[in-house]
């Protein structure tokens, strides 16, 4: 941008001149979004006639010179135009309720002055919507306020524009508040690091670091950057990224993502990006793209506000042809139902999201809301989702007689502790649950993909898939078939154990079940929910077992990627509208098929951004809670529509019949918007 200037700077709280906003209409709302994608920026207030934006921030995170830079990099001509309305401050609202008092207590021609002056907003606005050839919701304000001011009332005209910019303040405070909820519940936490430099170590904030600086990690740490490991070598934990548990090797030369942990290991990063710039920072953009987007029942309602200003506009002129009276007529013009249908459906919609934030569901937009209500099968991905995803060990058996199952937990266990797969981790802490002895061995040499090799008694000892020990190892598994498929068909995942290449033993493990999966269930079906169906990769036996125990109305076992997404879009041909639960990138094609798409909290950041729904709890439940959230916002939706409606309908009878002066029109009217919106922004906190 050039020409940008700092008019006023305060710490937290800095307003720019942007000349450059004289050649671009309508971009508001594309420049609150750019600037709200930054870490540390709490609101962005946008005047687009003053050619002025005014950012809130953390001081924590950001300062005047890196908020500047990033302002001054914004490419305007890249910029998206939307209809954009003023943004009310509690300036805006103070001034209007001292003009009311002014044409009260005031000569009349002062009165006149100060009304005129603060209706003339209001005024133009209507007249640019004539402009445009559009009759909306802003024509009827302009006309209201105007006809009450033409006639010298202007008590009542300033009445109502109290009123109406009242109105306005509290839907838009409403939708701040809860972007920024929503922003600071997916912000990065702070850490401590330490922070290596010509003078040695010390020790800082992750908030304080920028592009350039030496770090050193440790195991247990939080990566909080992006950056390049310079030397040491660790295991990273990168599932809050991909969704795999199972952390990976990062050597000198290696990129590592903030979000991510340090698993085993020591290493030296050099930060390249912090902040907003860093892997987990750009999600917010993401938040603040679904909250721009309308649903079906915000478009009706907005549609049906504007109708209803013809209908008011149209009551009118047939009021004042049959009477000629102007006290009448202003009273009929000072109804509308266009305030309340314009002002409650959104400000319900962002309440809601607002609440669900509160109990850790992520909402995108009124339109993910409008579609969980018409759900009427829930699709759940296995592993994970239904499942913690994490093993417990279950079976333990010997298949010589050298060795009974505690010999060969201990085993197993002596060597697994090198390992940090989480397969592994349960055969160990199997063993320290039974309080079993460390078994001496070799060397052990972690086999990617397929499991440990070691030695015992000085021969070889192996452990891992199936696949590693058969092929790799020439192990025979003939003479153990029925003891494997036993222990498969009862859902069991296996490790298996050889000595000298013969096959000694097998551990089995399970995946548990979530301890709220029965009450989710049960409270989807009484929410309305038809059809319960499970898709997953285990084997048809396996999986049915698993149905049959949650009383699952349908399974689908040994799903692939591809056909997790080929069965959503069967159903949604079949006639049902479906919502899709899962985690892994995997299931990204499957959450963008169904009509709704739930992402588990430790799903993928590529899931997060597929899905209509975000639980940011690992809970089950807030499947069932978000469904049940939404049928509140929707409830709450029709009755307000019904509301306005029929009090709306009794003050313009009553107004047409002469019954209701012009202010006494005014206030019930503006009352009745009032009280439905206060009903709306209540939600929040039921």
């Amino acid at each position: 941008m050039i020409g940008l200037q700092v008019r006023h700077h305060l710490p937290g709280r800095i307003r720019f001149k942007v000349p450059a906003l004289k050649a671009y209409r309508d971009i508001g709302d594309w420049i609150k979004q750019s600037l709200m994608a930054i870490q540390g920026v709490r609101e962005v207030r946008v005047n687009e006639h003053a050619c002025s934006v005014v950012i809130s921030y953390e001081t924590q995170l950001l300062d005047c010179k890196t908020i500047k830079a990033r302002l001054s990099v914004l490419d305007l001509n890249e910029a998206e135009a939307s209809d954009s309305e003023h943004e009310y401050t509690r300036g805006d609202v103070a001034m209007n309720v001292i003009g009311t008092l002014s044409a009260a207590m005031l000569p009349k021609r002062w009165g006149a002055l100060a009304t005129a002056s603060l209706i003339a907003p209001t005024l133009f606005e209507g007249i640019d919507e004539l402009r445009n050839k559009r009759v909306s919701v802003e024509v009827l304000d302009a006309v209201a306020v105007g006809l009450s001011a033409w006639r010298g009332d202007y008590r009542t005209a300033m009445m109502t524009q109290s009123l109406i910019s009242l109105g306005e303040y509290m839907e838009q405070r409403t939708s701040r508040s809860s972007d920024q909820l929503l922003a600071e519940l997916m912000r990065p936490q702070e850490c401590l690091v330490w922070r290596i430099d010509a003078d040695g170590k010390t020790q800082c904030n992750s908030s304080e670091l920028v592009a350039g600086d030496l770090i050193e990690l440790m195991p247990g740490n939080a990566i909080p950057i992006d950056g390049t490991i310079e030397s040491g070598a660790a295991l990273i934990n990168q599932s809050t990224l991909t969704g795999e548990s199972v952390p990976v090797r990062r050597e000198p030369d290696a990129v590592v993502y903030s979000g991510t942990t340090v698993h085993e290991g020591s290493i030296k990063v050099r930060v390249e990006k912090v902040g907003s710039e860093a892997t987990t920072a750009k999600i917010a953009k993401l938040i603040y793209e679904s909250l721009s987007e309308k649903s079906e029942i915000q478009q009706v309602t907005q549609d049906m506000a504007d109708r209803r200003v013809k209908i008011t506009l149209g009551i009118g002129a047939a009021v004042f042809a049959l009477t000629q009276d102007v006290n009448r007529l202003a009273s009929v013009f000072l109804v509308d139902y266009s305030c309340a249908l314009k002002l409650s459906t959104p400000v319900t919609f962002k309440s809601i999201m607002y609440r669900a934030a509160q109990n850790g569901i992520l909402l995108k937009g009124g339109s993910a809301i409008e579609k969980l209500v018409k759900v009427d099968t829930c699709v759940f991905d296995k592993t994970g989702t239904l499942t913690y995803g994490d093993m417990e060990v279950t079976d333990v058996v010997p298949l010589c007689s050298d060795n009974s199952a505690r010999d060969l937990l201990a085993i197993a266990a002596s060597v697994e502790e090198h390992s940090s797969h989480p397969l592994s981790q349960a055969v160990v802490n199997a063993a320290k649950h039974n309080e079993l002895p460390h078994i001496d061995h070799g060397e052990v040499e972690y086999v990617i993909a397929h499991g440990l090799r070691s030695t015992l008694n000085e021969h070889c000892l192996v452990m891992g898939s199936r696949h590693f020990l058969e092929v790799h190892e020439e192990v025979d598994f003939t003479p153990f078939e029925a003891t494997i498929r036993d222990l498969e068909e009862k859902g069991r995942h296996l490790i298996y154990i050889s000595h000298q290449h013969k096959l000694i033993g097998l551990i089995g493990l399970r995946d548990h079940l979530r301890d709220d999966v029965t009450q989710t269930l049960q409270v989807l079906r009484d929410s309305g929910i038809r059809e319960l169906v499970m898709i997953s990769g285990d084997r048809a036996f396996k999986a049915q077992m698993l149905g049959d125990e949650l009383k699952l109305d349908k399974v689908y076992a040994e799903a692939t990627p591809s056909s997790k997404s080929k069965i959503v879009e069967e159903l949604r041909q079949s006639g049902r509208t479906v919502m899709f639960v899962g985690d892994g990138v995997n299931d990204a094609p499957a959450l963008t098929k169904a009509d709704v798409g739930v992402a588990m909290c430790k799903g993928t950041e590529l899931a997060r951004q597929a899905a209509d729904v975000v639980l940011l709890r690992d809970e089950l439940y807030g499947v069932a809670e978000s469904r049940q959230l939404a049928q509140v916002a929707m409830s709450l939706v029709n009755s307000n529509i019904k509301l306005a409606e029929y009090v709306n309908s009794g003050i313009m009878l009553a107004a047409a019949l002469g019954m209701l002066s012009p202010a006494a029109s005014a206030l019930l009217h503006n009352g009745t918007t009032l009280a439905i919106l206060a009903r709306s922004v209540a939600a929040k906190n039921a």
